[in-house]
């Protein structure tokens, strides 16, 4: 990337499709502090 960024962030989903709802766990994510030029990257997968 031109020009290089300051920040970049990353978020990988995986994925998969269910009959049903179900419960889980809450995720505790960390925070993130965006500094001038900032990437943001998303992407995913479905687990097969």
């Amino acid at each position: 990337i031109t020009p290089t960024p300051d920040s970049v962030l990353r978020v990988f989903m995986a994925y998969v499709t269910l009959d049903n709802a179900i419960d889980i766990e809450l995720q505790q994510l960390n925070t993130f502090e965006r500094k001038g030029f900032t990437v943001v990257e998303w992407g995913g997968s479905k687990v097969q």
